[in-house]
């Protein structure tokens, strides 16, 4: 049938010269050609390899010798985003063994992204500073707050430095002596009891 066309237009005048095989179909490409991937195509045949899209002018991207549509590319190529799953297209952080859009990338618990503190990890989830240690760092048993640093570990808690003090006069008992009364220490000056008596 092809030759009989091309038959008549030249009979006709037209001169058709043949511009390659078509990569797909094998038959020649008389008029329309893209050229893709090395390979010359008749237009309707340079199609999406995964969604068979005709691709035409359109950009695509390749993969092991095939194109692909952007869309196609992306939802089966690109890495994905450990919080919504979509593909990641442009920036991308790695952390946690898992890759995340950079907006993405935020604390578990208050939805702060990460600034120069970086972040802290607790069961692969990160989390900042602050909420990391109000989190999981042991408390005071004196203000219940975060130990970050250093502490005094006694009457079977861990407490602040600044924490650990008389229960009545306020002033500090480390290094010292003190009695335990309700769970709080209790220097001897304030149970009545002289120091060099204790000696």
């Amino acid at each position: 049938m092809l030759d009989s066309l091309t038959a008549e237009m030249s009979r006709q005048g037209v001169t058709t010269t043949q511009k390659g095989c078509c990569s797909s179909c094998d038959k020649p490409i008389v008029g329309q050609v893209i050229t893709a991937l090395g390979k010359t195509w008749h237009p309707e045949h340079f199609i999406c390899a995964h969604c068979n899209q005709e691709l035409g002018t359109r950009n695509f991207f390749e993969r092991d010798s095939r194109p692909y549509c952007e869309a196609d590319y992306h939802n089966l190529f690109s890495p994905r985003c450990s919080y919504c799953n979509g593909p990641i297209l442009d920036k991308c952080v790695t952390a946690l063994e898992k890759t995340w859009h950079t907006e993405h990338f935020f604390c578990a618990q208050c939805g702060k992204q990460f600034g120069e503190d970086g972040f802290h990890e607790k069961d692969g989830k990160p989390f900042c500073r602050d909420d990391y240690f109000d989190l999981f760092a042991p408390k005071c048993a004196g203000c219940n707050r975060a130990i970050m640093e250093n502490y005094v570990s006694a009457l079977n808690g861990q407490w602040h430095s600044s924490c650990f003090v008389c229960r009545d006069c306020k002033k500090a008992v480390t290094g010292k002596s003190f009695y335990a009364m309700e769970g709080k220490p209790v220097c001897p000056k304030c149970v009545g009891v002289d120091e060099e008596e204790e000696a």
